[in-house]
């Protein structure tokens, strides 16, 4: 029997109290000789996957009789298959002054397929029941007959989506797939921003497993739930890298993949020579995210260095460098940039420079950079109301 218990708490300090409620809650007026009777509010119901916080089953029932004792009355809640005896169903111990129990959508199917044996998308017949206990001796539990209602369940949506794939952020490593959030009112709803690689995606509902997935359907804005290894893989497609917006809903399976207007690339970094072949990152403009700048002294043991611009801290043959279009090329502005991986193009082209102390201010909406000398103030003088001369320059 698959029972759920009222738990009560206390501490110490309340177990005079308690003795004293208990005592008091065992004597209740006369309930008179009336029936313990079960109804609800439909003998035949559709479960909704779309609304699984609704309520739409609600069980009431009659007090019954404490047969002149003036005792409290217990109850018992039982419900099962139709098929089944009430033993193999599942009890819900409510105690007393409890004469309903209502369920919502999503917890009777959660119910029915999880302790009762339904299938999903199917109709099952529940019977329920209800055993009132007497609070005193000598007295028999009351039975009331019992109800009947006919249930059509719904397959489960998954609470969670992962983004998977060459394209996504963390690649095709399920344990540490890219999570989605949900979508608050949208039932099924789920979306995601943030940059995305070119390469293959779709989508599965736990870490660590491949299956279930969600994967490409027919067309470019339709899903398919893929459940077995000999169904279909298709995966959509990310042409090229880029800030995207995702997103999807598992129940009408619908999806939309958004290219939003911001850079290829995010975070990028300055590496070479002057470095020592360590990474230092640039600094994204205030005003266009499209423009990134690198003003420092380039000095190093060479009396010509040189560097490119990494688009992720590491030398991988897959990450992508910034370089200039010309291997070699000096300080100049308006200077063309490519960018490609060792994988894609084994040409290693980098920027010369002599040393000095540069302004660096690459356009990757251009892919135009400015490599300028620059040559610090020798003074700078503080003005204003604020300042102890004010706006005289002494």
């Amino acid at each position: 029997m698959k029972t759920i218990y009222r738990i009560l708490i206390s501490t110490v300090f309340l177990l005079p109290l308690l003795f004293v409620s208990c005592n008091e809650d065992l004597m209740e007026t006369n309930k008179g000789e009336t029936a313990l009777k079960l109804k609800a509010n439909t003998t035949d119901l559709v479960l909704d996957v779309l609304n699984p916080n609704s309520n739409v089953l609600n069980f009431e029932w009659t007090t019954g009789t404490n047969n002149g004792t003036n005792a409290a009355i217990s109850y018992q809640f039982q419900i099962t298959n139709e098929d089944s005896n009430f033993e193999s169903g599942i009890t819900y111990e409510l105690g007393k002054n409890t004469t309903s129990i209502v369920y919502t959508n999503e917890t009777l199917n959660s119910v029915l397929l999880d302790s009762l044996n339904a299938k999903s998308d199917s109709v099952i017949t529940v019977k329920a029941r209800v055993i009132a206990t007497v609070l005193a001796a000598g007295t028999e539990p009351q039975i009331s007959e019992s109800f009947a209602v006919k249930i059509k369940t719904y397959k489960p949506i998954a609470k969670n989506l992962y983004l998977i794939g060459g394209a996504a952020p963390n690649g095709w490593n399920a344990d540490n797939a890219t999570k989605m959030n949900s979508v608050n009112g949208t039932t099924g709803g789920f979306t995601w921003q943030g940059r995305l690689n070119a390469g293959e995606l779709k989508f599965i509902t736990k870490l660590g497993n491949f299956l279930p997935s969600y994967n490409k359907g027919v067309e470019d804005n339709q899903l398919i739930y893929r459940e077995t290894e000999d169904q279909p893989d298709n995966k959509f497609t990310i042409s090229k890298s880029g800030q995207y917006r995702v997103t999807v809903n598992i129940i009408t399976l619908n999806i939309s993949i958004e290219e939003l207007d911001a850079p290829e690339f995010g975070d990028l970094w300055f590496v070479g020579g002057f470095s020592g072949w360590t990474f230092k990152e640039m600094r994204v403009d205030m005003l266009d995210p499209y423009i990134y700048h690198y003003n420092a002294e380039l000095n190093s043991s060479n009396s010509s260095d040189e560097f490119k611009i990494a688009t992720a801290n590491n030398f991988d043959q897959t990450t992508v460098f910034l370089r200039p279009a010309v291997n070699g090329q000096g300080a100049g502005t308006g200077l063309s940039v490519v960018k490609w991986s060792e994988s894609e193009n084994t040409n290693d082209n980098k920027w010369k420079l002599a040393p000095g102390i540069y302004k660096i201010t690459l356009n990757l909406r251009t892919m135009k950079v400015d490599i300028v000398p620059f040559t610090p103030f020798s003074m700078i003088y503080l003005v204003g109301d604020a300042t102890p001369n004010g706006w005289e320059f002494v």
